[in-house]
């Protein structure tokens, strides 16, 4: 994956797997959360929609 994208492209991210860090992270069930530092509260986010119909 390249740092940059064509207008026709898109690309998706996902982020890592929660382990206590800080930053957005990825909860076990599947759901995003963000994380002001290390070993604080998650705070749940809403996950942004992915478009299904493009090729991958």
């Amino acid at each position: 994956m390249s740092e940059t994208t064509e207008p026709d492209e898109t690309q998706e991210w996902s982020p890592a797997p929660d382990e206590g860090q800080a930053g957005t992270v990825m909860t076990k069930d599947g759901r995003w959360a963000y994380r002001y530092k290390d070993g604080a509260e998650l705070i749940m986010m809403k996950m942004p929609e992915r478009d299904t119909t493009t090729k991958r």
